[in-house]
C-alpha cells in the first residue's frame, strides 16, 4: 500500500483510567509550585524513553500500561501551563535539543519556500504588460502582423488604381522578368490575388474605416528592387526588406476617357499627386516578407454608400497614413512549428494549409516530427515493411511524392521543411516489421519502460539496426534537401535496454564491450573541425551512457557524411555523459533555464519551453483511467506572447539562440482540431520570433495592442480557409478596454 494512502492507528489521549483524575490534579498542584514531577514509575519511564531514543522511533504502548497512560496525561496537562513553566521542567530539559533542531528546520523552510517556489513561479508565468505608451503602435486601420522592427508613417492617403501592377528590377535598375524566377513569381501572384480579394469582398461592417473626405494620391504600381532572386533556402538566409511609399507632385490626370480619369470620376475625387511605392530586398525571401506587409497596409472600403442585394460593387483600396517608411528584418532566423504526424495522422492537405498559414505570419521552419513510437508513416523504398506494418492504416502514409509536394510548397513560401527521425527511444513502430531492431517492445507496465505507450527502443548492439539506418539516412537525405536534420534523442529509458541480456551485459561488464562493438558497422568519421566530438560533461561515464554513445557515434557519422548538421533534444546534452559533435544544435524543451546550461557547453539552442510554447498542454491526461490532470498548463496566446526567452541572457549568450518553435504534439489532435489548436496562438509566437518581445528602445510590447492586431490576423486566416479558434467573445473585438482582467 502506498504511504500516501496508508491508514494509521493512534491511541486517543482521552482514554484514561477514571482514577487518573486525582493524579492529574496532584500533578497540577506540583507544577503550580514549580516542582519537578516524578511518578512512582519514573525509573521505568526513563528507561523506556532511553530505549525509544536509542531506536529513533516512537511507538505508543498499550493503553493498559499505567506508566504510559500517566505519561500521556502528563503530556496533555503540560499544555495548560505557560512556556516558562515548561522550560523549567524536566521534560523540556530532556527534549530541548530536539525542539531547537525542529524549530531551525521550520525557519529555514519558511525562508526558502518564498525564494524557491513563489518567486520562480511568478517569473515563469508572468505576462507582458497590458498597455505600454512608450511603444510605438501601428495605426488601428493597418494592424500589421508581425509588427515591423522600425517604421514611421504620416497622415495622407494613396489610392490603388484599377490597373495597379507590380514590376521587378535589379539593383542596377535593369528590368527583370519575374517568370524566370519561379519563387519570386509565385510570391507576386499571391500578392495580386490577395489585393483582388480585398477589392471584391463584400464589406458589411463599415465602422472604423477611414472616411473618403481627404483626396488621395493615386498609386499605380509597386516597384520591386532585388539583388539575388535565386538565393538558396537555408538557415540564416537574408529575409530583410524595406518599404517606402511616398507622395510626390504629379500632373493632373484630366485626360478624358482614360481609366484613371473614369475611376476618379466614379469615386468623385480629383487627386493632385502620384504616389510611389518601392520594395527592396536582397533575396526573394525578403521580397516575400515585404509583400505580406504591403498587402496588410492596404485598406478596403465600400465603393458605394448603399449595398444593393445581388449587385457587385468593387471596393476602394487605399493605403492610409502615407508616407510610409519601413525597415524590417527578423530577430531570429529559426522560427518554427513542430507538428507530430505519428501519434495521429494528418493528410497532406492539412500540412499544406498549415504551411500557407505559417507564411502569413512569417514562420519559416516546418519541423516535421514524422516518426515516433506509435506509427511509422514515412514510406521507404529500401524497407517498405516499416510502413506496411508500422503505419496506422495502409492509406495513412506519406509517399515520396507526398514528401516532394510538401517540401516544394514550403520552399515556394520560404519555409524550410526540417524532418525529425526520433531515435533510439520512441521507436516501437520500427519493431512491428523487424522485431530484432527493438527491445522491450510493448513491455508492461509501460510507465517503467517508456514515457508513454507502447514501449520499445532501438537495439544499439544489433548489427541490423545500422544496416537499416544507413539506407534510411541516404533516403531521407534525398527527400529532404535542408542542410539540417533532427535526430531526436529524448526520453531514452535505460530500464528498457536492461530487459535485454546482451545490453545488460554490455552495461555491467566493461571487459565484454569490445566483442559487441566489433560486430557493428564502424562509426564514420568526418575530418571537418566543426564535427569534432566533445563530451557533454567530465567524470566517469556510466555503462548506460557508453551504450548510448555507441549508437550515437554511428548515427551522427551517417548524417554528417550526408552533409547534415544534427539537431538533438536537450537530454543528450544535459542528462548524459557522452560525446556530441561541435556542430550539434540543441532544442531545449523542459524549461527555459536549461538553455543557459546548454549554451555554457558552447552549443547553440532552439527554444521550445513547455512552460510557454507547448500547444497540447492543458487538454488533460489521455491515458484511460487517469484523473484527467495535465502535466503542463494550457498556454493562451497571451502566455505565448509573453515568452521573452532571451531577457536573462547576456549579449554573447543571445548570439547562441538560433530561434524557437511552438510544438504541436498530437496525442489529442488530428484533422478535426488541428487549425484551432495551432491558430491564432502560433501567430503570437511568430511575432516574438520576428519582432522580439521588446522594441528597439527595450520597451516591452503590450498585450492590448497585440490583441487588436492578432484579431485581424485571425480574420485573415479564416478568410484563407483556416479554422482558427476565436480569441474572445466578439464584444471584446470592438470593446477591448471593456474586457480587461480584474487584476489590471
Amino acid at each position: 500500500m502506498s504511504k500516501k494512502n496508508a491508514s494509521h492507528s493512534y491511541t486517543p489521549l482521552s482514554l484514561q483510567d477514571p482514577n487518573e483524575s486525582d493524579k492529574v490534579g496532584t500533578t497540577s498542584d506540583k507544577l503550580s509550585r514549580g516542582q519537578e514531577i516524578e511518578s512512582p514509575n519514573s525509573d521505568h519511564r526513563r528507561a523506556s524513553m532511553s530505549d525509544e531514543n536509542s531506536s529513533s522511533s516512537f511507538e505508543m504502548d498499550s493503553i493498559d500500561s499505567l506508566p504510559q497512560r500517566r505519561h500521556l496525561s502528563r503530556f496533555r496537562d503540560i499544555s495548560r501551563f505557560g512556556v516558562g513553566t515548561i522550560f523549567n521542567s524536566t521534560y523540556w530539559n530532556r527534549y530541548r535539543i530536539r525542539y531547537l533542531v525542529v524549530t531551525c528546520i521550520l525557519a529555514v523552510v519558511a525562508i526558502l519556500v518564498p525564494l524557491l517556489v513563489i518567486k520562480p513561479w511568478k517569473h515563469h508565468y508572468r505576462l507582458a504588460p497590458v498597455t505600454n505608451d512608450k511603444v510605438k503602435a501601428m495605426p488601428d486601420e493597418q494592424p500589421v502582423w508581425p509588427i515591423p522592427r522600425s517604421f514611421s508613417f504620416g497622415n495622407e492617403k494613396a489610392s490603388l488604381t484599377p490597373t495597379f501592377q507590380i514590376k521587378v528590377q535589379s539593383s542596377d535598375n535593369e528590368p527583370l522578368d519575374p517568370t524566370l524566377y519561379p519563387i519570386l513569381h509565385k510570391a507576386i501572384n499571391r500578392c495580386m490575388d490577395r489585393i483582388q480579394t480585398k477589392r471584391s469582398t463584400t464589406i458589411i461592417e463599415t465602422n472604423g474605416y477611414p472616411s473618403h473626405s481627404q483626396d488621395p494620391s493615386s498609386l499605380s504600381e509597386l516597384v520591386i528592387v532585388i539583388d539575388n532572386a535565386l538565393a538558396p533556402l537555408e538557415y540564416g538566409v537574408d529575409e530583410s526588406y524595406s518599404i517606402n511609399i511616398n507622395n510626390q507632385p504629379g500632373p493632373q490626370p484630366n485626360q478624358e476617357g482614360s481609366m484613371v480619369h473614369e475611376e476618379l470620376k466614379r469615386q468623385k475625387r480629383a487627386p493632385t499627386k502620384e504616389a510611389i511605392a518601392v520594395l527592396k530586398a536582397n533575396t526573394q525571401f525578403g521580397i516575400m516578407n515585404g509583400l505580406e506587409t504591403f498587402t496588410q497596409l492596404i485598406v478596403a472600403t465600400p465603393g458605394s454608400d448603399t449595398l444593393v442585394p445581388g449587385q457587385a460593387v468593387e471596393n476602394i483600396l487605399e493605403i492610409p497614413n502615407v508616407p510610409w517608411q519601413i525597415q524590417d528584418k527578423p530577430q531570429f532566423s529559426h522560427r518554427g512549428i513542430l507538428l507530430d504526424t505519428s501519434r495521429n495522422y494528418f493528410p497532406v492537405k492539412d500540412i499544406l494549409r498549415t504551411l500557407d498559414a505559417m507564411s502569413v505570419v512569417r514562420l519559416n521552419v516546418f519541423h516535421w516530427h514524422v516518426l515516433d513510437q506509435q506509427t511509422y508513416p514515412l514510406v521507404s523504398e529500401s524497407f517498405p515493411e516499416l510502413t506496411a506494418k508500422g503505419a496506422q492504416r495502409p492509406d495513412y502514409v506519406y509517399t515520396q511524392n507526398d514528401v516532394a509536394t510538401i517540401v516544394r510548397h514550403g520552399e515556394e513560401l520560404g519555409i524550410r521543411v526540417l524532418p525529425e527521425f526520433d531515435s533510439p527511444g520512441h521507436a516501437a513502430s520500427w519493431g512491428r516489421s523487424y522485431p530484432n531492431l527493438t527491445v522491450c517492445l510493448d513491455a508492461q507496465p509501460h510507465q517503467k519502460y517508456a514515457a508513454e505507450p507502447p514501449a520499445g527502443q532501438l537495439d544499439p548492439l544489433e548489427p541490423f539496426t545500422y544496416t537499416v539506418l544507413d539506407s534510411l539516412v541516404k533516403e531521407w537525405t534525398a527527400q529532404f534537401p535542408d542542410k539540417q536534420a533532427h535526430m531526436g534523442g529524448d526520453e531514452i529509458n535505460f530500464n528498457c535496454w536492461k530487459t535485454s541480456d546482451r545490453l545488460r551485459d554490455y552495461i555491467e561488464h566493461a571487459n565484454h564491450r569490445a566483442q559487441y562493438e566489433n560486430a557493428l558497422l564502424p562509426a564514420l568519421t568526418n575530418a571537418a573541425p566543426e564535427n569534432n566530438m566533445r563530451r557533454t560533461t567530465s567524470g566517469k561515464q556510466s555503462g548506460e551512457d557508453k551504450l548510448l554513445e555507441v549508437y550515437l557515434n554511428r548515427t551522427f557519422g551517417m548524417f554528417l557524411a550526408q552533409g547534415k548538421r544534427p539537431i538533438v533534444w536537450e537530454e543528450l546534452a544535459l542528462e548524459h555523459n557522452l560525446a556530441l559533435p561541435d556542430s550539434a544544435i540543441v532544442q531545449v524543451w523542459k524549461n527555459a533555464a536549461n538553455a543557459k546550461k546548454v549554451i555554457a557547453q558552447g552549443k547553440p539552442v532552439i527554444l521550445s519551453s513547455s512552460e510557454y510554447w507547448y500547444l497540447d498542454c492543458g487538454a488533460g491526461q489521455w491515458l484511460i483511467g487517469s484523473q484527467g490532470h495535465s502535466w503542463c498548463q494550457f498556454a493562451s496566446w497571451q502566455r505565448l506572447y509573453s515568452y521573452s526567452f532571451t531577457d536573462q541572457f547576456n549579449v554573447e549568450q543571445q548570439k547562441m539562440v538560433y530561434g524557437g518553435e511552438v510544438c504541436m504534439w498530437a496525442e489529442q489532435t488530428d484533422s478535426s482540431n488541428l487549425d484551432s489548436n495551432l491558430w491564432p496562438r502560433s501567430a503570437a509566437a511568430a511575432e516574438v520570433l520576428w519582432s522580439g518581445s521588446r522594441d528597439d528602445q527595450e520597451n516591452e510590447r503590450p498585450l492590448m495592442d497585440a490583441a487588436k492586431r492578432l484579431a485581424a490576423v485571425r480574420d485573415r486566416l479564416v478568410q484563407m480557409g483556416v479554422t482558427a479558434a476565436p480569441m474572445y467573445p466578439s464584444y471584446c473585438r470592438h470593446h477591448p478596454e471593456g474586457c480587461l482582467s480584474p487584476l489590471n
